[in-house]
């Protein structure tokens, strides 16, 4: 029995897997508030009020929990636990460095990878979008195909669909951060003009 090579169905299952896999990170809090937190410092965009939100309401709580699904086996993981361990020098023990930077781009690097396993539909369902897409051929495409296609168009809309959400995901977590921001500030004027229960 030489290597054999897989069905058009087993390869259509695998990729329906990996999808399935991808669409878990990319609904995993913890891990887009680590890519958040990783865009936004990157981009000249944001300023310090932007990235000191991030920071304190997104990256910091997410760094507790913070997981990711490996695309092929569906296995979760710790992204922090894995970041020490992969870190290690020659394999010995306690012997690597983990940087918050690094954390935080492996997250980004990994929401990247779990875009190109998706849909064009999926990741139009991601960002609230109740467009329907003209072209079923398009909508049903896996994002890896049009990055791997020969032709040139499909090259570019694999380029600003995964562009356009890791954008969108900047934007929406610096709102958020923002918003959880004035949430707190609010409650800190309450607190200060609250009449103390006796």
């Amino acid at each position: 029995m030489a290597d054999e090579k897989p069905t058009r169905e087993e390869i259509e299952m695998a990729r329906e897997k990996r999808r399935g896999n991808a669409l878990k990170n990319l609904k995993a809090f913890s891990l887009l508030n680590l890519a958040t937190a990783y865009l936004t410092q990157s981009d000249k965009n944001y300023g310090e009020h932007d990235n000191g939100s991030v920071e304190e309401f997104l990256y910091k709580p997410s760094l507790r929990n913070a997981s990711s699904y490996d695309l092929e086996s569906g296995e979760e993981s710790s992204l922090v636990y894995d970041s020490l361990l992969g870190s290690r020098e020659d394999g010995r023990r306690y012997s690597g460095q983990v940087s918050e930077y690094g954390t935080i781009k492996t997250g980004a690097v990994i929401v990247q990878q779990s875009l190109a396993a998706i849909k064009v539909k999926d990741l139009m369902g991601l960002v609230g979008s109740g467009l329907t897409i003209d072209t079923k051929a398009v909508q049903n495409r896996y994002i890896f195909d049009l990055i791997q296609s020969e032709n040139e168009e499909d090259k570019k809309l694999a380029h600003n669909l995964i562009g356009g959400y890791m954008q969108y995901l900047a934007t929406q977590g610096v709102s958020s951060a923002l918003g959880l921001k004035a949430a707190a500030i609010r409650g800190g004027l309450e607190k200060l003009v609250s009449t103390p229960k006796k």
